[in-house]
């Protein structure tokens, strides 16, 4: 990551640090979720054709806003009846019993966040009256399902950089699983914190700047904190954990270790495979998930990558030259680092920042590739690395989504992220709170 002094230490991403390294080492209902599939996919970006629901937090031209009420069409601004600037949730105090409260206003009561839905005093937060509790933050319409397939996994194209790890490439068959369209972001994250007694996590780069939260990704997050939170959003929901969280292992619901995902309920990481189908677009040969060649699609940017924004941000407004082995692509995405989930075109699956925006854990750890046909693989070992998938805001060039680095679990960077999955096989409701 950068610092001021040191441009060594500036690219937070992985395959950057391989630069320096000699020798290149590298049951949401199923009824609910199949009628949600065929509607327009939920993304933090306000979009025109979505429809928003009372208390929906929405990013667009470089502000937050909240719906009032269901809307759809009308876009965000101080203007549109349906919409409200978003208030911070960041300042939100302890609820007090002889403090008036106006609608809209957000306060923190017993480790959870309230806000008023009209005038209130004395009135102590709870789900029912005035009060209406935002819960996680993790909403049902978010989720994708991926049909199962067969596809080949692995580097089939050659890039500009390939790895010795994505070789041999080989059969995967799949089950079909739920993915999250978007990346986790900061303002669900902090959720979670908050409702802990934790620390918020970072929202610094490797230079001390703020990348800003909200409905940015959360990063700095490591895989240990990824699936501490992945337990905690289960047992909102009242099911089990996914993980034991002092080995990592996936759980099933009687808490047992498993390494097949049809028995774990709930919340998950993605596996390897599941993430490499879903970014292939159900198994397309293509290099990333634009397709291939530079991030374009139809003429506009595809993905939040190491451009000219970066280039422009970085060796502009700040001095700090580039290092001459990163090859930026020659186009303007217009985020110099990280943008807000959502905030390009979603593949035909309706998933959307699957290259560049944030590296993502997945639940594997690093499996040696064979030629051999793998079903539903979990990557399991003796190796303590996990992988991560994706390439982020500060990858040019080199990126393709069969890279693959086995990361410290417990350790993150300013690039590091993650997205939610869940096995199609776990029937269990969710209704999205």
């Amino acid at each position: 990551m950068w610092d001021r002094n040191n441009i060594g230490t500036a690219l937070a991403s992985p395959v950057q640090r391989r630069q320096f390294r000699p020798n290149g080492l590298k049951a949401l209902g199923a009824a609910l979720l199949l009628a949600l599939a065929g509607s327009s996919a939920w993304a933090a970006v306000w979009q025109a054709g979505t429809a928003y629901t009372q208390g929906d937090i929405v990013h667009h031209q470089g502000q937050e806003w909240q719906a009032r009420w269901w809307t759809q069409g009308e876009a965000p601004s101080a203007n549109a009846a349906a919409w409200q600037a978003a208030p911070s949730e960041d300042s939100a105090a302890a609820w007090q019993a002889t403090v008036a409260y106006q609608a809209g206003q957000m306060v923190l009561h017993d480790g959870q966040l309230y806000q008023a839905q009209w005038w209130t005093r004395g009135n102590a937060p709870a789900p029912q009256g005035p009060w209406k509790a935002l819960g996680t933050g993790v909403k049902a319409r978010q989720f994708v399902r991926v049909p199962g397939g067969t596809f080949i996994m692995g580097a089939t194209i050659q890039g500009n950089v390939n790895y010795e790890n994505e070789y041999p490439a080989h059969p995967v068959t799949l089950s079909p699983f739920w993915l999250s369209s978007t990346e986790v972001t900061y303002r669900q994250f902090d959720r979670y914190t908050r409702a802990t007694h934790q620390p918020l996590l970072s929202s610094l780069d490797g230079g001390g700047m703020d990348f800003g939260r909200g409905e940015n990704p959360a990063v700095n997050v490591s895989w240990t904190a990824a699936i501490k939170y992945i337990n905690w959003l289960n047992q909102q929901k009242g099911w089990p954990k996914a993980y034991n969280e002092t080995t990592g292992d996936l759980l099933d619901a009687a808490g047992q270790p498993t390494t097949d995902v049809a028995k774990v309920v709930g919340y998950r990481l993605p596996t390897e495979a599941e993430w490499e189908y879903a970014a292939r677009d159900r198994g397309q040969d293509i290099a990333n998930a634009w397709g291939n060649g530079a991030p374009l699609i139809n003429g506009k940017p595809a993905a939040n990558t190491a451009d000219i924004s970066l280039k422009t941000f970085f060796e502009g407004e700040l001095g700090i030259p580039l290092p001459p082995w990163m090859v930026i692509w020659e186009v303007t995405d217009g985020y110099p680092r990280l943008a807000p989930v959502g905030s390009f075109i979603a593949n035909s699956l309706g998933i959307y920042d699957l290259s560049g925006n944030a590296w993502e854990w997945t639940t594997d750890k690093e499996r040696v590739y064979s030629t051999a046909a793998q079903t539903n693989p979990v990557g399991t070992g003796e190796a303590t690395g996990r992988v991560m998938r994706g390439a982020s805001w500060d990858n040019g060039q080199e990126m393709h989504i069969t890279d693959r680095y086995a990361g410290n679990p417990a350790e993150s960077t300013g690039a590091t992220g993650f997205r939610l999955a869940r096995s199609a096989a776990s029937g269990q409701e969710d209704q999205g709170q």
